[in-house]
């Protein structure tokens, strides 16, 4: 029952911290004695430096350990509601420590022969108890405190713990929920795609349908894993980009400059499927039949960075509205956000310096 209760950690504190406190005694008796003062002139050093110092200082610890498991009962007992009964107990408690501390080590001085019975009788005598009764009252205080302290801190890590699971937890439901949003939106629209090419070419649909469930596959394989080595999420995407390519037949290219040290670093599942689905989708316009994505990736010490650019119709809204309407933008962002925090980078914008739209994302190097 009380061994659940004991923590060595907190006893060794105490241990530490009584011990300090026997040296200083020592030290004290030592400094008087040296200079002759009568408290301690009569004494021998070996008076001073005895066993019954010893004893004393086991005695204490294990008193201190019996307080420290009462304290961490009554705190689970009556909890901070009962802070008044717990002071009495301790206020109690600290005025008796000086006779059971005296008493114990005067009895165990006798059983080992290291005092006289008139000597041990003298430690239990009234006056004596009253002469280190503050003594005892500010070590068993001092003492308490350590124990109350401890116990916070430990309490105020539990709860830290308990606050990073929860955020955690939190965080893997947010991403599993987006990414079940996700898979079905690129469903959808692959299989509009498909539907697309069944009244022009009926073997090129059925072709498709049999990658299609090549792809799907590899996105179960990956449904529980939010972070993946960027070989894998570049296979995926190739086998994507095999499936859109057959609708748009010779009017879509694909060029991919891929720095060669970064593919195995771990990049979010599906993160450039919706972002190159997006590029594809807004690129084609009345005046764009041809259409050229230009996927690029680096690295430097902290970070990844990813360019998908294509040379089609320009963005006609600002990021921000484009994050309302499309799903694969907005269900990207959250997922960066939610994995790297303030750390990502993301956006869509016009390229400035030739026709098109780039889209560039930013994560850290892991």
């Amino acid at each position: 029952m009380l061994k659940k209760h004991i923590d060595i950690k907190l006893l060794k504190y105490l241990a530490v911290f009584y011990t300090v406190v026997i040296l200083l005694v020592q030290f004290k008796k030592s400094y008087w004695k040296v200079i002759g003062s009568k408290s301690y002139g009569p004494l021998g050093w070996g008076d001073l430096f005895s066993y019954s110092v010893l004893i004393d200082w086991v005695v204490v610890i294990v008193f201190m350990t019996f307080i420290s498991i009462l304290t961490k009962i009554m705190f689970e007992k009556w909890g901070a509601e009962g802070w008044k009964k717990i002071i009495w107990v301790h206020v109690f408690f600290s005025f008796f420590i000086g006779y059971f501390i005296f008493f114990m080590t005067a009895v165990i001085s006798l059983i080992i022969g290291e005092t006289s019975f008139s000597e041990a009788s003298r430690y239990l005598s009234f006056n004596y108890f009253i002469a280190v009764v503050e003594v005892n009252f500010l070590v068993y205080f001092a003492m308490i405190g350590i124990i109350n302290v401890y116990y916070y801190i430990k309490k105020v890590r539990n709860i830290e713990i308990q606050k990073a699971q929860v955020e955690t937890h939190l965080a893997t439901a947010k991403l599993n929920m987006l990414k079940a949003q996700l898979h079905p939106h690129f469903i959808f629209n692959t299989l509009n795609s498909i539907s697309a090419l069944v009244e022009i070419d009926k073997e090129k649909a059925q072709n498709l349908i049999a990658d299609f469930g090549d792809l799907f596959r590899d996105l179960l394989d990956f449904k529980d894993e939010n972070l993946i080595p960027l070989y894998k999420e570049l296979e995926i995407l190739d086998k994507y980009i095999g499936i859109i390519s057959v609708r748009f037949s010779d009017h879509l290219s694909i060029e991919k400059y891929i720095e060669k040290d970064v593919e195995n670093a771990l990049v979010p599942h599906m993160l450039l499927q919706p972002i190159v689905e997006n590029a594809i989708k807004h690129g084609y316009g009345y005046s764009t039949t041809e259409l050229t994505i230009s996927l690029k990736i680096h690295k430097d010490a902290e970070f990844i960075f990813f360019e998908i650019e294509n040379d089609g119709e320009p963005i006609a809204q600002p990021f921000e509205e484009l994050l309302q309407n499309g799903t694969g933008l907005k269900n990207t962002q959250d997922r960066l956000k939610t994995l790297y925090g303030n750390e990502v980078g993301f956006k869509v914008e016009n390229n400035i310096s030739k026709r098109g739209v780039i889209t560039l994302i930013k994560i850290p190097l892991k």
